[in-house]
């Protein structure tokens, strides 16, 4: 027996009765709300109590009823204490929301009463001089870089989303309603005059892919050190700045980023840079796969036998001379470089205020044949210690040439050449979902997993981004669009086509194929 009457096993009986209870009680905190579990607590105490009453009352003896009374006391003054503390909690917080009407109503009278005191704006960095996300929604299809919207909705080549585009334009009918002088619309005339179709203008062409970075400290050193790299190179492009890097984006594991330049010949040139050595590593830049070979651009002037111009522009036959040595000068490469053949321009990147070599040089042959036959020759030749590295400048998408047609023709043309997607394994999923959709953690894991489990059908899924509202930010970049990387192009391919113009939450499924640089670095 203990010194209240109580017997073991009635102790034992007594221990496990408040373990159901608080077992029911946290059960019954799950399904109801604050206030219902208040409205129920009390209840709730008064059972229990009761049955303790009873329990002690059967299992101790007469001399211990005192202490029963005494302890009945107590729980009822517990009970009283808890009440009057959340009655106390209550009355708070009625306060709490009247001083919050009050304030938001002082708020409108301040509003309407006259202008406040200025703001301290010292510390607020200007908006134009934010660092903005990288965004795709500007990218233009390839070929239409120098088209604009409303010249590209009368061309009739973009239907509304989800309806399929026709793979059999008469580009005559088009080019024959331009030229009707039954048309009164300026724009459709202005599609017939408009110039040809210039990748230069694109922005992709302005864009390098970095990989195989070493593991950073902070962003902004590799940035800087790009900024350093190409920034005290003399330059032929006109108001030329010294931090060339526009904006940039990294992946999640801060080894690839995509950087967009100011112009198109910052980003020749960081090309060129590949191999270059950063924090121990050689660090790779490569275009991005869609980047369109700018054409080549007609010159007022004709070359001259014999001599050679400064200026290399952008084109399929730029040829980059990467590694050279920095004690050779400018005429004993071109002495090299003759041998192949009569050059058309020649520049060898100096240091704008030191005036040395930057051990990278561009050049263009007179003939374009050439420009295989020296890249082969040049490339791997040991000079001293360096082995130079000799290619094409400007690697990508080649775009049918115009031969003189309107902009409506060549419109016309690039739409229906056959787009090669081999290379991708990530799949675009649109007009499936909504911002609200993902605000719910349980609705946005439903959400990832039917999505899997069903493109999984058509071959192995790696992984899924889903971009989600956030507290900060309602509305993020890639918010109501899907990605779903496939481990082989294949399966990404076979998905495309099952999935196109499905119902999703009576919403028509455009699917579409996307970069997977773009992936990796979720330049959304």
């Amino acid at each position: 027996m203990s010194e209240y009457g109580y017997t073991e096993s009635a102790s034992r009986e007594a221990d496990a009765e408040r373990h159901r209870e608080r077992t029911r009680d946290r059960d019954r905190r799950e399904r109801h709300s604050d206030r219902d579990y208040r409205e129920h607590r009390g209840d709730r105490d008064r059972d229990r109590n009761d049955r303790r009453d009873r329990d002690r009352y059967h299992d101790s003896s007469r001399s211990d009823r005192r202490d029963r009374d005494r302890d009945h006391d107590r729980d009822r003054d517990r009970r009283d204490r808890d009440r009057d503390r959340d009655r106390d909690r209550e009355r708070d917080r009625r306060d709490r929301d009247r001083e919050r009407d009050r304030h938001s109503k002082d708020t409108d009278h301040d509003r309407h009463r006259g202008p406040r005191a200025p703001v301290d704006l010292d510390n607020v960095v200007p908006i134009n001089e934010r660092q903005r996300r990288m965004t795709m929604w500007d990218i233009r299809p390839k070929g239409y870089e120098n088209i604009s919207s409303e010249q590209a909705k009368l061309s009739g080549l973009f239907p509304l989303p989800g309806a399929p585009r026709q793979n059999n334009i008469d580009a005559a009918k088009l080019q024959a309603l331009a030229e009707s002088d039954d048309v009164e619309n300026p724009l459709i005339k202005q599609v017939v005059i408009a110039e040809n179709l210039k990748p230069s203008h694109s922005r992709q062409s302005k864009r390098a892919l970095v990989t195989n970075l070493p593991h950073l400290e902070s962003e902004r050193t590799f940035v800087n050190f790009i900024d350093n790299l190409i920034g005290t190179v003399d330059r032929d492009e006109p108001g030329a700045k010294d931090q060339p890097i526009k904006v940039w984006q990294f992946s999640s594991d801060k080894r690839t980023v995509l950087l967009e330049f100011y112009n198109a010949e910052d980003a020749t040139i960081a090309v060129a840079f590949s191999g270059v050595e950063f924090g121990g590593s050689k660090i790779k830049i490569d275009r991005p796969k869609d980047y369109v070979v700018p054409e080549k651009e007609d010159e007022a002037v004709e070359h001259v036998a014999g001599s050679v111009s400064p200026n290399v522009q952008d084109s399929s036959n730029k040829i980059s001379i990467s590694n050279i040595p920095f004690y050779l000068t400018e005429d004993q490469i071109l002495e090299l470089l003759k041998e192949f053949g009569e050059l058309k321009a020649f520049k060898l990147l100096k240091h704008k205020e030191a005036g040395e070599s930057k051990g990278v040089a561009f050049c263009e042959y007179a003939d374009e044949h050439v420009t295989e036959i020296a890249c082969e020759g040049l490339n791997g030749m040991e000079l001293g210690e360096n082995v130079l590295t000799v290619k094409r400048a400007c690697l990508g998408v080649h775009q049918p040439e115009s031969n003189g047609q309107s902009a409506i023709s060549a419109m016309a043309e690039v739409a229906t050449l056959k787009a090669d997607h081999s290379s991708t394994r990530v799949l675009q999923l649109l007009n499936m979902i909504v911002a609200e959709d993902l605000v719910d953690d349980d609705e946005y894991y439903d959400i990832k997993a039917d999505i899997r489990e069903e493109c999984e059908k058509f071959g192995k899924v790696l992984d899924l981004k889903i971009p989600r509202p956030t507290s900060s930010n309602r509305a993020p970049l890639g918010v109501g669009k899907i990605f779903v990387r496939f481990e082989l192009p294949e399966g990404c391919e076979e998905a495309s086509k099952a999935l196109a113009g499905r119902k999703f939450a009576d919403r028509t499924v455009v699917t579409t194929f996307f970069p997977e640089e773009n992936y990796e670095v979720e330049a959304f």
